[in-house]
């Protein structure tokens, strides 16, 4: 196996791992939510915060999957009846176009994170920029990703001795 292919194995594994702990603890805390309100008629605050912050993982790491098996939605209609080579193109420009925009954005995010750096959540007390780092992770991730599938799309227009 090549160090290339290592390296994305321990990252694929990794998303699969933070993603079942951050579901796991998403369902855990509603369970004990549940629990506490309705059968304990005390309900509890901490459990409902700790579902949103896991769930706001799910949904980044979500998209980084949806990322790396190139399967986020799309509107292909007009897309599927292109000839092969403008398909590509299409797509590369599309991916190019993401792939810029996530970048752009990466500077922005780090800045309001300083902004958090300092501050926790109302009731479990985790600074919030570790809910908030979802963010630029996962659009790194999801960038990193779409720039795979961009030199894939480059590599069949070469293939094809049309670029």
């Amino acid at each position: 196996m090549s160090k290339k292919e290592r390296i994305k194995e321990i990252i694929v594994r990794t998303e699969t791992i933070l993603s079942f702990l951050f579901f796991t603890g998403m369902f855990g805390a509603i369970l004990i939510q549940v629990f506490f309100r309705y059968v304990l008629n005390n309900p509890l605050v901490w459990p409902y915060e700790l579902s949103v912050y896991c769930y706001i993982y799910i949904i980044y790491a979500g998209a980084v999957m949806a990322a790396r098996r190139d399967s986020h939605i799309s509107f292909d209609i007009f897309y599927n009846r292109l000839p092969k080579r403008a398909r590509l193109l299409t797509s590369i420009l599309g991916n190019l176009i993401v792939i810029a925009s996530f970048i752009s954005i990466l500077p922005a995010s780090f800045r309001f994170l300083r902004l958090f750096w300092e501050v926790k959540s109302s009731s479990m007390g985790i600074p919030l920029y570790m809910v908030l780092l979802s963010f630029p992770c996962g659009m790194m991730l999801i960038a990193l990703y779409i720039a795979g599938w961009t030199i894939k799309g480059f590599g069949e227009l070469t293939k094809a001795g049309k670029l």
